[in-house]
């Protein structure tokens, strides 16, 4: 079982691109599938200037859903230095951080999580 659905077209803004690169590169170590998909992500990215638009940034509030499920989720894509498990943070080092990088509104991203697939679509973002 491997995610069917095309990548989506991800744009990210410079600032951030050399950031999540710095930090992909620093947990290869301690989250190697993290770190992989993070330089996956970058690789392919379409890269900014930071005053340009781009798609879900670094300290963005996003909407988005998971898995198909009808409940919309609320939450700000943050760094690894917030305090794990404050409301409504979404560390860039998790997998669904990791997916929400850079997508624009109305995509979807596949991901294998274990034996499992995992979708993620993000509704809204930017505020």
């Amino acid at each position: 079982m491997f995610p069917s659905l095309p990548l989506p077209d991800i744009v990210i803004n410079s600032d951030d691109y050399h950031r999540v690169l710095m930090l992909a590169e620093r947990s290869v170590q301690s989250m190697p599938y993290v770190s992989a998909y993070l330089e996956r992500e970058l690789k392919r990215a379409d890269v900014c200037d930071p005053w340009d638009p781009a798609g879900v940034s670094m300290g963005q509030r996003v909407m988005f859903r998971l898995d198909g499920e009808p409940q919309v989720r609320l939450g700000r894509l943050t760094y690894p230095n917030r305090p794990f498990g404050e409301r409504g943070n979404v560390p860039i080092l998790g997998p669904v951080g990791a997916a929400l990088i850079g997508m624009q509104r109305n995509s979807t991203i596949e991901w294998l999580d274990g034996d499992r697939i995992r979708t993620l679509t993000v509704v809204d973002f930017g505020w």
